[in-house]
């Protein structure tokens, strides 16, 4: 997940009590600048387009079950990403590596080439969209963006409030932030299922975040949610970039 793409719940309970932060609360723009704010500012969230992250955990693969798994991944927006997952399912290590630079896609698993299908593509197509939206400086510096205020919900049994974020000819997704913090806690979209080709609603919540050497907070527990049922949990160790050499993305 991006650094934005990234929900989070940590402690400035105190925020939410002052008259001001309630009438953010109604404004979708003041709670997208409040949230830019609380990850760290519009300078660092514009001069850190790159991230590397290492996850582990557990994800179900449709037809084969749960599977245990590790992943390193890097990326720097608005199109470069590496991704090197290692599956570990029945007693076998089946390992995943896929490559994306600009236009150009690739992905092996076991190393072997996979076919891009479009559903693949779609899929890729919706996840780069979702890091730049993650960034949140784009959602009130870009004017193909459209925020309205989708009202309020728990995640994770926290109060957090959402904003619908459209623009021509993508998909509408809403973002929840934390009503005590301000932070992004969950992501919510329509999206293809890579494997299958069928459209499913996607959801990406933090559970937990930790603050990095800096003071910013990055994502240390996660969860994706495929059609309301648990997709992935992980644990992430994240760290934030200026700038991942070109070489890293290419093969």
């Amino acid at each position: 997940m991006s650094r934005a793409l990234s929900p989070l719940l940590s402690a400035v309970v105190l925020l939410a009590a002052a008259p001001g932060i309630r009438a953010a609360d109604d404004d979708p723009k003041a709670i997208v600048t409040r949230a830019i704010k609380a990850h760290g500012g519009e300078e660092f969230l514009s001069s850190h387009p790159a991230a590397r992250s290492t996850n582990k955990g557990k994800i179900t693969i449709p037809g084969l079950g749960e599977a245990e798994f590790t992943q390193d991944i890097q990326y720097m927006l608005p199109d470069k990403l590496k991704d090197n997952l290692e599956l570990s399912i029945a007693g076998q290590k089946i390992t995943v590596a896929t490559l994306m630079n600009g236009d150009k896609l690739s992905i092996e698993a076991a190393g072997k080439p996979v076919e891009i299908t479009d559903a693949i593509k779609s899929a890729m197509k919706d996840a780069t969209q979702m890091m730049k939206v993650a960034r949140l400086v784009p959602l009130v510096k870009d004017k193909q963006y459209e925020l309205s205020l989708f009202g309020e919900e728990k995640v994770e049994e926290k109060p957090a409030v959402g904003v619908r974020v459209s623009a021509k000819g993508l998909k509408d997704m809403t973002l929840f932030f934390d009503k005590g913090t301000g932070l992004l806690v969950k992501v919510e979209h329509r999206t293809v299922e890579a494997g299958t080709g069928n459209e499913i609603n996607e959801e990406r919540i933090v559970r937990e975040y930790v603050k990095d050497k800096d003071g910013i907070p990055v994502p240390k527990k996660v969860i994706v949610k495929h059609d309301g049922k648990t997709f992935i949990e992980a644990e992430a160790e994240v760290t934030y970039l200026e700038k991942i050499d070109d070489s890293e993305f290419k093969k």
